[in-house]
């Protein structure tokens, strides 16, 4: 009877600790805001490429559309290179989509920028095609 008493109290506790465990997930990532599109850049480059420079004008007319929302772009790179570098690369990445962004008239106060380096990526294969899409700046709206 005592070893039947201790598997009972074993099996409640497994339970509410799994219960505990299923209510404390990670919060996921911040996804884009509807609205808003990502750009992408060349490899080792953190300039706007004249292909993406109607979606930044698209996304300021988002923005300007949306008075009071404030923006943080997110700069991320591809695997290759140090996590220090691509801190690097990425921050140098949200910087210019945010420094071409006030150009078109969004006000600075509005756009914040964070780097992710190579810690999010879109892709995880091992392929150029896969490295694109993860060297990009995404817009999120705050």
């Amino acid at each position: 009877m005592k070893k039947l008493s201790y598997l009972l109290v074993a099996a409640v506790c497994t339970v509410m600790v799994f219960g505990c465990a299923q209510q404390q997930k990670k919060p996921k990532a911040a996804a884009p805001t509807a609205g808003l599109q990502r750009i992408n850049f060349d490899f080792d480059k953190s300039n706007i490429k004249p292909e993406f420079e109607p979606v930044l004008k698209g996304n300021a007319d988002w923005m300007n559309a949306h008075p009071k929302s404030k923006v943080t772009i997110e700069g991320h790179c591809d695997e290759r290179g140090s996590i220090e570098y691509n801190i690097g690369l990425g921050d140098r990445r949200a910087n210019s989509a945010k420094s071409y962004m006030t150009k078109l008239g969004i006000g600075a106060d509005k756009l914040s920028t964070i780097s992710y380096g190579k810690e999010r990526p879109l892709c995880t294969e091992h392929n150029e095609g896969c490295w694109w899409q993860n060297r990009r700046a995404e817009f999120v709206g705050q």
